[in-house]
C-alpha cells in the first residue's frame, strides 16, 4: 500500500502523464489518498487540526491579498483555493499515510523509476524512433504532440534526443527528481554512497542539466561535510576539479552565458518575436534570466506578496510565453513572503533529519539552485515539504557524527568511496 501511494504521488509529480492535465484526475487522487487515510485509521484528529490550521492561514493570506491589495474578479481568488485543493492537499494527505516512512519510501519509488530510466533512455540513444513509436502506439491521452511521447514512466522528446527525461516532463525536471531522490536517500542511509546513489548519479548525469549538474556539485559537497572531511581539505582537493568540469564541460559556464545573453536579447524585441511566434503557431520560451527579469519589470513590487495562482491571466503578453524560472514564478503566484513559508518549512524538514545547521542550509541552496531552473514549487513533492517535517523522524544515526559536532576531523578514505 505504502509503494503504491508513494508510485501514483510521484508521478503525479512528474507532470508528464495525463493525470496532469486531467484535473479529475487530481480529486480522484485525493480521494484515493483520503480513502486510504481512513480505511486505514491513519488519519488522526491531529492531522485534520494541523491542515486545518495551515488552510485557515493560506486562505487568509490570499483573501487578504485579494481585498486589499488587488481588485481582480473572483475567479482568481477561486483559482488559489483549487491551488489548496488540487496541489497541496494529495502532499499533505500523501504524509499523513505514509508519516515517519514517507521519506524512505520517496527515495525507494524514485530510485526504482531510475532503473526503469536508465535501460529506456539507452534504447532511446540507439533509436529514438522505436521509442517515439511505441509511445505513439500506447496512444495515452494527452500523452503525445509535436515531437513528445509520455508512457507513464518514461518520457521521449525529440528536441532532447541524447538527454534522458526519465518520467518527468523533460531533463532537467527528472534532474530536479533525482536530486531529490539522493537527498533523501542521503537522509536515510546516514550519507553512505550506496547502490542507489550510484545509479541515481549516473542517471543524473544522462540529462545534460546545467542546473542540475550546479545542484549535484552542492549534493558532493553535502556528502563529504556529512562525512566530517574538513572544509579546507574539500577547498583544496575539490573546488579545482570543480572549477575545470565547470569550465571546460560545454554546457556549464558557456552554456550559462549563452542563455543569459540570448534572453537579453529576447526581452529587448519580446513584443516582435512573441507576435512571430504566434504566427507560427508556437510558444515563446524565455530562459532562466529573460523569465526573471521578465516577471520583476512587468510586477515590480507586487513579487513580494504575489498576484494570484493565474496571475499569467492579469499580464496579456504571457499567454503566449513559455516561462521557466520556479524562483520567480512562485513569486509571481504567491510572492516572496509565500516562498520563504515554503522555504522554512523546508530546512525545518533538513534540520530534523541531519540535525545539522550546515547540512540543513547546504540542502536549502540546493531546493533553490533547482528553483531556479525548473517551476518545480508548484509540485506535490516540494509542497508536501509543508507537512513532512512534522511526521519525519530523525533518521541519521545518532552515531554519524556531524560537522556541528566537531568530533571528525578526518575520515577513512575506505568511507568515502563511491
Amino acid at each position: 500500500m505504502y509503494y503504491f501511494v508513494t508510485l501514483l504521488f510521484i508521478l503525479l509529480s512528474g507532470k508528464a502523464t495525463f493525470m496532469d492535465d486531467m484535473n479529475i484526475c487530481w480529486f480522484l487522487v485525493d480521494a484515493i489518498f483520503l480513502w486510504i487515510a481512513l480505511e486505514r485509521g491513519r488519519l488522526l484528529r491531529s492531522d485534520i487540526i494541523l491542515f486545518a490550521k495551515f488552510a485557515a492561514i493560506y486562505l487568509a493570506y490570499c483573501t487578504l491579498r485579494a481585498i486589499f491589495l488587488f481588485q481582480l474578479p473572483l475567479r482568481y481568488w477561486l483559482s488559489d483555493v483549487i491551488f489548496l485543493l488540487k496541489y497541496v492537499l494529495p502532499g499533505y494527505l500523501f504524509c499523513v499515510i505514509l508519516k515517519e516512512r514517507a521519506i524512505e519510501y520517496l527515495a525507494k519509488v524514485i530510485y526504482h523509476l531510475t532503473l526503469v530510466a536508465v535501460p529506456l533512455y539507452c534504447l532511446q540513444l540507439i533509436s529514438g524512433d522505436t521509442v517515439y513509436s511505441f509511445g505513439k502506439m500506447l496512444n495515452l491521452p494527452y500523452a503525445h504532440f509535436n515531437g513528445y511521447v509520455n508512457m507513464i514512466f518514461f518520457t521521449y522528446v525529440k528536441v532532447h534526443a541524447i538527454r534522458n527525461s526519465g518520467f518527468s516532463w523533460e531533463p532537467g525536471a527528472f534532474g530536479f527528481f533525482l536530486i531529490i531522490g539522493l537527498l533523501l536517500n542521503f537522509f536515510t542511509n546516514g550519507f553512505t554512497f550506496d547502490k542507489k546513489a550510484k545509479w541515481m548519479s549516473v542517471a543524473l548525469i544522462t540529462t545534460l542539466s546545467t542546473t542540475t549538474y550546479i545542484a549535484f556539485m552542492f549534493v558532493i559537497l553535502l556528502y563529504f561535510r556529512a562525512r566530517g572531511v574538513k572544509f579546507a581539505k574539500l577547498l583544496f582537493f575539490i573546488v579545482p576539479i570543480l572549477l575545470v568540469l565547470a569550465t571546460s564541460v560545454p554546457f556549464l559556464f558557456d552554456k550559462i552565458s549563452v542563455i543569459y545573453n540570448r534572453d537579453m536579447q529576447d526581452l529587448k524585441n519580446i513584443d516582435t518575436l512573441n507576435q512571430t511566434y504566434i504566427q507560427m503557431g508556437q510558444v515563446m520560451p524565455l530562459n532562466r534570466f529573460g523569465s526573471m527579469l521578465f516577471l520583476i519589470n512587468t510586477l515590480g513590487i507586487n513579487l513580494v506578496w504575489g498576484v494570484s495562482n493565474i496571475y499569467r491571466e492579469t499580464i496579456p503578453l504571457l499567454k503566449n510565453i513559455g516561462l521557466s524560472n520556479g524562483i520567480f514564478t512562485f513569486f509571481a503566484q504567491f510572492g516572496a513572503i509565500g516562498l520563504s513559508f515554503l522555504l522554512y518549512k523546508s530546512y525545518q524538514l533538513f534540520k530534523k533529519v541531519t540535525k545539522s545547521t550546515e547540512l540543513s542550509c547546504y540542502c536549502l541552496l540546493i531546493i533553490l539552485i533547482l528553483g531556479f531552473g525548473e517551476c518545480i514549487y508548484v509540485t506535490t513533492i516540494v509542497l508536501c515539504f509543508l507537512f513532512l517535517k512534522h511526521y519525519a523522524a530523525p533518521v541519521v544515526n545518532e552515531e554519524q557524527e556531524l560537522p556541528e559536532q566537531e568530533a571528525i576531523n578526518s575520515v577513512h578514505p575506505q568511507n568515502l568511496a563511491f
